[in-house]
Formats: structure tokens, sequence, C-alpha cells
């Protein structure tokens, strides 16, 4: 009925992929209790920063990678660039909203296509377990969305700004409408297992304590936290700490063909040379904190000031939201912004079911 594969080897994922969700939420209650919301932009600095130089390092470094992708890799990021600096010149808010509807569906991408890997080295579950997986992933997330206090409060808020009142027993429908969902796709997905073992495929129990161990996370911050940076930085040393590990040893991995024309990218992944890898991210970080002036303003180019812009909703119990409360909000959908590039590359270069992949990842 089980059989167990490993993304990387059984003690490394223990650290990376199940135990670092909860080592990551203990590190962000202690951020909340002991320092100030600047703590998020040092692990937007020292953690989401080096993970978008792996990116950069994945999507660039392969030569043969890059011929195959050619346009993509070239347009596709001036493009971005273009539409982040006119949005946060215009319509700063709902340039936010937007960057950090596109970072939510970026990590259920990330953690599905980790799920996906598990499947892959353990060589189990059903041709439509893929499907199932992903369909999971897209109803636990928006129902912590929709549901929690962190993420739907912010929404009505915006909701009353634009003078679409919502009322309490909508609010109520609308949290027990997607715990209802959750249940119905609990007992579908469960179903699907049970049919998969009954026809002889086999499930991979560590991909089931990872996506656990990773929705434990968001679910945990998003309830009993008390501040959205809270959940910004455990989701941020996750997010950026897994994938970080991921591209090393993948491009270790694909880097040592004979035939591999990899030298800059093999040079740093190198057996042995793990320090100059992660010496690379963080002169990319200071590069970027460098570029940006070294302070929040800069990182948003000095264009948004963050008024009071939301009023009390006594019928809800909501009051004012203060501008120090909205400005950490925005400016963790900001710090989102300069990951854009590495969400698009993500949305492509990631194909378990892709040969040159599936080479990388054996």
């Amino acid at each position: 009925m089980f059989r167990t594969g490993y993304i990387l080897t059984p003690k490394a994922d223990l650290f990376w992929f199940l135990a670092l969700p909860f080592l990551a939420t203990g590190a962000a209650l202690a951020s909340q209790q002991w320092l100030t919301g600047v703590a998020l932009l040092t692990i937007g600095l020292w953690v989401t920063a080096p993970h978008q130089f792996a990116s950069w390092l994945r999507t660039y470094g392969i030569p043969e990678e890059r011929r195959f992708w050619r346009d993509r890799l070239y347009f596709g990021p001036l493009l971005i660039f273009l539409m982040c600096l006119a949005g946060f010149s215009w319509a700063p808010i709902t340039t936010a909203m937007l960057v950090i509807l596109w970072d939510h569906q970026h990590s259920i991408m990330q953690q599905h296509g980790f799920a996906r890997i598990y499947d892959f080295k353990g060589s189990t579950g059903a041709p439509s377990t893929g499907r199932f997986d992903l369909i999971l992933g897209w109803v636990l997330f928006c129902n912590m969305l929709v549901t929690s206090p962190m993420f739907m409060w912010p929404l009505i808020r915006e909701l009353y700004r634009l003078r679409i009142a919502i009322t309490p027993e909508t609010v109520r429908l609308i949290a027990s409408t997607s715990w209802f969902i959750v249940a119905v796709y609990s007992a579908i997905y469960a179903a699907h297992l049970v049919w998969s073992v009954a026809r002889g495929y086999r499930l991979n129990p560590v991909k089931y304590l990872f996506i656990t161990s990773s929705y434990f996370l968001w679910y945990f911050c998003a309830w009993h936290a008390s501040n959205v940076l809270v959940w910004g930085i455990a989701h941020k040393i996750m997010h950026g700490a897994q994938y970080t590990i991921m591209v090393y040893w993948y491009l270790r991995r694909q880097t040592q063909t004979a035939n591999s024309e990899s030298r800059f990218a093999a040079r740093l992944v190198r057996p042995g040379n793990v320090t100059l890898f992660v010496l690379g991210g963080l002169f990319y970080a200071i590069l970027v904190h460098t570029l940006t002036g070294g302070q929040i303003g800069a990182f948003i180019f000095g264009w948004l000031n963050y008024p009071t812009l939301y009023e009390a909703i006594p019928a809800l119990g909501l009051a004012e939201w203060t501008p120090g409360e909205g400005y950490a909000f925005v400016s963790l959908a900001v710090l989102n912004t300069l990951g854009m590039t590495h969400y698009y590359f993500d949305s492509f270069i990631w194909k378990v079911s892709d040969r040159r992949i599936q080479e990388g990842l054996t």
C-alpha cells in the first residue's frame, strides 16, 4: 500500500520539507514577540532575495534550457517590470492586491510541484493523482483566504471602501459554504486514495506529511497570529529555503553530466562548494538592498504613501485600520513584487512530466 520516496534524502527531507514549516512558524512568532515589523524586510533580504537568485541561476544558468525557452526568458521579465512600474505609479493598492494573489497562486503551485516530485521519486500515485492534489491545494488555500481573520478582514475593508456593503450574515454564509466545500472535497480526495490503492497504486506517506506540514504553517499563522507580517515571515522562510535547497540539488545533478555546458552554474553547485552558492545568494541580496536604497521607502520607489483609507465597520466590530497596519499589508505585497519574475519563470520551467526535468531529479 505504501512506498516511500524522497526529494533529497530521508534526513534532508525531514529537516527541509517536514520540520522546517514548524521551525519557521516558531521563528515568526518569536519575531512578533521580540522584533518590530522590520523583521519581514530582514527575512525578505536574507531569505527571499537569495531564493530569487536561485531562480535566476536555475533559469539562465543552464545553456541548454536557456536556448530551449529563448523568447520567454528575455521578453517576459521586461514586460513584468513595465507593468509593475505603471501599476505602482497609478494604482498602488490594486497592484498590491494583484501581486499578493499571484504570490498565493505561486505558493500553491510550488508545494504542489514538490508533491508531484514525491510521487515521481516514489513511483506512487495514479495518473490522475496530480489533478486531485492540485484541486486539494486550491480548495484548502482558498478556504484559508475567505475564512481566516488575517485575510478575510482586509478584503471586507476593501469592499466597504468601494461602497460595497457586506452584512455579517453574508460573511457567515461565505465561511460556511467554504468549509462545506472543504468537507466535501476531503471526502472525494479520500475516496480517490482508496480507489488508487484498490487498483494497485501505492501511496507515498512522506508526500502527505509534507502537505500536512505546509498547510499547518499557513493555517496556524492565518488564524492564530495577530499580524500579517507573522504569516509573511513564516511563509517566506519555508518557501524561500525549500526552493533554494531544491534548486541547489537540481543544478548539482544536471551539471554533473559529461555533456553539460553549464560551467558557471556547475562551479557554484560543485560538491563541497556550497559556501560559494550561499555567498552568491547573499551578494545578490546585498545588491538588491543597495540598489533600492537600503530602507523600506526605497523598496516601494518612494511612490506609495499609505493614508487611512479604511474606516471603522461597527456592524462587524472592526475598528479603523490605521496607516501603520495598512502599510504593513501593502509592504508585504511590494516585497513580493520583487519576485514576480521568479513567479513567471516557475510557471513553465518546473514540469515534472518534462524529460529534461526528470533527468535533474534522478
